[in-house]
């Protein structure tokens, strides 16, 4: 009886209260947010797969197929999707959960508090992300789980190698993984590289998934679609039956045909560029505390090669730039920067780093300690879920506000 009240006592009964609290939470924001609906991006995304060559983010469609294969069932059909869909991302969500539940019993009891907000603030973002229309089923979904397996993997230190076939598979899932999640796990291995003594074993991981991502990445740009035209109009007609309403000619067009969609895309470039001082604005009170938990963390550091690891962390989420000057999508890119900072602090707390760990709980008394903290928990409500090129309905809405009525520069409308 002692042992078994011992059991449920402090830490573990904390825990366990969290994770209900999470979990009811979790399941609030997806009913708020989610629509029953895969809109067309994200179901042609199914008709492509390796069967017509080893191709551009094709292994989605690959794994549905062979799903087709082994069930008795024609899963070729917008209701099969459906179900998949719905499968998948419930399983995400739990995976999600599981996250939590291992950073929480890893992490140092002192800094259990901040963790749980930081979690609780990463969970609102990712839950209500792949429940709504926009990125239900999105293939980023995928990305971010590949993600958090690999820090899991080098914040526990079981079976670090399967690191660099993760990252491939990442890479196989959307090239752009090369610079929306790798980071995460490159950060990670680089920070163990300085970290420890097993330098080799780091430095070799590091650049085996550095290299092979990379070669991936250019082979999927630059050459896996020569012989697309052959097989173009099957996809198309398989499109068709996995979407509801008309399938994604454009996303066909670049991903199977490899025609360039820059000029198309030239005018949605006015979006990103009015709604992103908007979106920083807004979320400056994050940025700030942000900023000074890094200045903080590098400035406390005892040697220069522990300044060095914090730094790295940093900056990791630079490999985001490319994305930000060349691609569109600034919603899906906050999200990935989002998940780079919230992934990363949460293993380097499962790893003890002592100094992560004082900041955060400082960082979280500072703010808890401020009569207005209760406009930090209104805040994110404004932002979710994320959206793609639009970064959120708010944004949006306001974006489109000070165009009508001052800009004159959208010229779609």
């Amino acid at each position: 009886m002692f042992k078994l009240k011992n059991k449920w006592n402090g830490r573990n009964l904390e825990i366990v209260k969290f994770m209900i609290m999470l979990t009811v939470f979790s399941f609030a924001v997806f009913i708020t947010n989610y629509q029953y609906v895969i809109r067309s991006y994200n179901s042609t995304m199914l008709a492509l797969s390796y069967k017509y060559g080893f191709t551009s983010r094709a292994l989605l469609g690959t794994i549905y197929h062979l799903v087709n294969r082994i069930l008795p069932i024609d899963m070729i059909d917008y209701t099969m999707a459906m179900r998949f869909a719905q499968v998948v991302t419930a399983l995400f969500f739990l995976f999600l959960l599981a996250f939590a539940y291992m950073c929480l019993k890893s992490c140092e009891e002192k800094y259990l508090k901040p963790c749980e907000y930081l979690i609780l603030f990463f969970m609102l973002f990712a839950v209500s992300m792949f429940s709504g229309g926009y990125n239900f089923f999105r293939v980023d979904l995928f990305m971010v789980a590949v993600s958090m397996i690999c820090a899991l993997l080098i914040a526990c230190g079981k079976a670090e190698w399967l690191v660099v076939p993760l990252s491939a598979v990442g890479v196989m899932f959307h090239q752009g993984y090369v610079f929306m999640f790798l980071n995460v796990a490159l950060v990670l291995l680089a920070y163990k590289f300085l970290s420890t003594d097993k330098k080799v074993k780091y430095g070799v991981l590091f650049f085996l998934a550095f290299t092979i991502s990379s070669a991936l990445f250019l082979w999927f740009e630059l050459f896996s679609r020569s012989d697309g035209a052959l097989y173009y109009d099957t996809i198309v007609d398989e499109a068709k039956q996995l979407s509801e309403n008309g399938y994604h000619m454009t996303l066909l067009m670049h991903e199977v045909l490899g025609i360039d969609l820059g000029a198309a895309e030239e005018s949605l470039r006015k979006i990103n560029i009015v709604q992103f001082p908007i979106f920083t604005l807004l979320f400056s009170p994050y940025i700030m505390i942000a900023a000074k938990f890094f200045y903080r963390l590098i400035k406390n550091a005892e040697t220069k090669v522990e300044k060095w690891k914090y730094v790295i962390v940093l900056i990791g989420a630079g490999t985001m730039l490319p994305d930000f000057i060349l691609k569109l999508d600034y919603g899906r890119w906050m999200f990935a920067v989002m998940t780079y900072y919230s992934v990363v602090i949460l293993a380097l707390c499962m790893m003890k780093d002592k100094n992560v760990g004082e900041e955060a709980a400082y960082s979280f008394q500072c703010v808890s300690s401020r009569p207005w903290m209760f406009l930090l928990l209104l805040i994110p409500i404004l932002f979710i879920p994320f959206w793609d090129v639009d970064i959120n309905g708010f944004v949006q809405h306001v974006g489109t506000w000070l165009d009508s009525h001052f800009l004159n520069w959208y010229e779609f409308q």
